[in-house]
């Protein structure tokens, strides 16, 4: 899981990762000062979101929430390169920032604010399926529209993704051959994007994606 902000946007520099021998070390190794708190609230996630979250019997945040969240959730946030286990609640990790800031975001940018970038189509699906449950009910604060997602990959109608992309969604989560496939179509602009992120990076990389990644 990485978690960055675009080079346009970017007001700080990445978690500096101490020494070690290997990606996989330095990876566990790139983290803020952890925060002691066993509490949402406590991490910095708001009242509205800790509430759902206890709802959805999400009662204490994981290790990796509790390493990743204080960075991502500052003002302003900080890039974060984060690993754990699969059950380890990773995509919470990141699902809960992204939330938080689409509903106290004041930029009047038009497009979409947060990039999800993943290597396959499940588990596109997978984020699609918690950041709605999560996210349900939770646009702007002070009432305003709900959140709007676009899942953009193959297997699926090219015409559908252009009306989704063109319909301005808050979020894209998408795999990257064909979401670069329609930008490139469509000279889709991307620069509104404030967030984005990379589950299963290294599965991105594995795959072949990286010339597109870049």
């Amino acid at each position: 899981m990485t978690v960055t902000q675009p080079s346009w946007a970017k007001q700080s520099s990445s978690i500096p990762a101490s020494s070690s021998s290997g990606p996989s070390k330095a990876a566990a190794s790139a983290k803020p000062k952890q925060a002691s708190s066993g509490s949402w609230p406590g991490l910095g996630v708001s009242a509205t979101l800790s509430r759902a979250l206890v709802l959805r019997g999400f009662k204490i945040p994981t290790p990796i929430q509790r390493t990743t969240l204080p960075s991502t959730l500052a003002t302003p946030p900080r890039d974060v390169l984060g690993m754990a286990r699969t059950g380890s609640g990773k995509t919470l990790a990141y699902i809960i920032p992204l939330l938080q800031r689409l509903a106290t975001s004041t930029s009047m940018a038009v497009g979409p604010k947060a990039l999800i970038l993943c290597p396959t189509r499940e588990l596109a699906l997978q984020i699609l399926r918690v950041g709605k449950d999560l996210g349900r009910g939770k646009g702007k604060e002070g009432g305003g529209s709900a959140i709007k997602w676009a899942l953009i990959m193959g297997g699926d109608s090219l015409d559908a993704q252009f009306e989704m992309l063109c319909s301005q969604p808050d979020v894209i989560i998408a795999t990257p051959g064909r979401l670069l496939h329609l930008v490139v179509e469509m000279n889709y602009d991307m620069r509104s994007i404030e967030m984005v992120i990379y589950d299963e990076a290294d599965r991105l990389f594995e795959m072949g994606f990286e010339v597109q990644l870049h």
